[in-house]
């Protein structure tokens, strides 16, 4: 059993333990163009998560890139791959990704441990 294993398995007795539905909002903006002044039409599509929140370690904190209002994210995988311009919504409210934080030792996604923030 190396650092990996036992990593994948803490995160999951994190969403086990603390872990709450949320979902993953992707928009996606079709149409539009400069000669199109109405700029197009955008449609959300939301994917189910399992999903620990956590308040930022103070130790993070360096008020620059990770700021005390800031979330600690652990997140179960999605059908899609998350991506930076995807929303968080869960018990916070509507987060912002600042830092996908993926853990995929292997190349496959097994969990993200990301930073939020509203």
């Amino acid at each position: 059993m190396g650092y990996y294993d036992a990593k994948a398995r803490k995160a999951k007795s994190m969403l086990t333990k603390r872990g709450q539905a949320a979902q993953v909002a992707r928009s996606v903006t079709s149409g539009g163009s400069p000669s199109d002044p109405s700029g197009g039409t955008t449609t959300t599509s939301r994917y189910d998560v399992q999903l620990a929140v956590f308040p930022i370690e103070i130790d993070r904190i360096d008020g620059t890139n990770i700021f005390s209002s800031d979330f600690r994210l652990i997140c179960s995988t999605a059908e899609i791959e998350i991506e930076l311009s995807d929303k968080i919504e869960c018990s916070e409210g509507t987060l912002t990704i600042a830092d996908l934080g993926k853990f995929a030792p292997d190349g496959t996604i097994i969990f993200y441990d990301m930073l939020a923030r509203t």
